[in-house]
């Protein structure tokens, strides 16, 4: 089974975080709606700049309004609503019915982030599929798009012009400072002789890290988390989780 299926036949739902963090995989996006998938995107997070900037960049993709789902949870707070978000998330998985759904990777780059991947896992049984974002958390400069281990990924090479609408959309947010990070990135790993161009390629894998009590990085890296102030934060928000859902299942039976 490929990432970068083109089957028509697929529907794909993209679970993002933040409205800008869809730049990551925009030109597949792009070239799934061309191919004729039935594609629908979500946000965990939003408020009405950053919902207006992600319709505005959502009609440049083609993906219709009516196939996009704002959850308007508070940046950097996700972790501690995903008791709240589950059912939500739950019943946007019932109403699409999706074949697939990508969403950042459990990288530990930024915890809104982690918590989208956990609500993902717990309310879809179908195929995942990861998209690095940044990590981690630990560090003021963080990798972008890219995997810590690029074992099991795949690479999508763009074309010219899927260069240009990918740096096109880069540039569709002006609420943020996303475009000037992103070229900043660039410059500082060029300082560093080892160059980067962000928007040459996209990358994804199947999910297969599935324990949330552990980093999802080699053991060294692992273990420097595993100290963090943000690591402890992340544990306690998914005891909370884990009891709310425990609460649920006892109701139900």
């Amino acid at each position: 089974m490929k990432a970068f299926s083109t089957d028509p036949a697929v529907r794909w739902l993209f679970c993002m975080t933040h409205p800008d963090d869809e730049i990551s995989i925009c030109a597949w996006i792009h070239r799934l709606v061309e191919n004729g998938n039935p594609v629908y995107i979500s946000w965990t997070h939003s408020n009405s700049i950053r919902e207006h900037e992600a319709r505005s960049v959502a009609a440049l993709l083609g993906v219709p309004q009516e196939h996009l789902f704002f959850f308007h949870s508070r940046d950097g707070a996700v972790c501690d609503e995903m008791p709240q978000l589950l059912p939500r998330f739950r019943e946007m998985m019932e109403s699409v019915k999706p074949d697939r759904v990508c969403c950042g990777a459990f990288e530990q780059g930024h915890l809104d982030h982690d918590a989208t991947n956990y609500l993902v896992t717990q309310s879809f049984d179908g195929p995942i599929l990861e998209i690095p974002f940044y990590h981690t958390y630990l560090t003021r400069i963080q990798r972008i798009n890219r995997f810590s281990h690029p074992a099991d990924e795949e690479v999508h090479y763009l074309n010219h012009s899927e260069q240009a609408f990918k740096k096109r959309v880069a540039r569709q947010y002006p609420s943020q400072n996303i475009w000037s990070v992103l070229l900043s990135y660039e410059v500082w790993q060029k300082a560093r002789l080892k160059p980067i161009e962000l928007a040459k390629s996209e990358r994804m894998r199947f999910k297969t890290h599935m324990d949330f009590r552990k980093p999802n990085h080699p053991p060294t890296l692992s273990k420097r988390i595993r100290r963090s102030k943000s690591w402890k934060r992340w544990r306690g928000a998914l005891r909370a989780a884990m009891r709310a859902e425990s609460g649920r299942a006892m109701l139900i039976c």
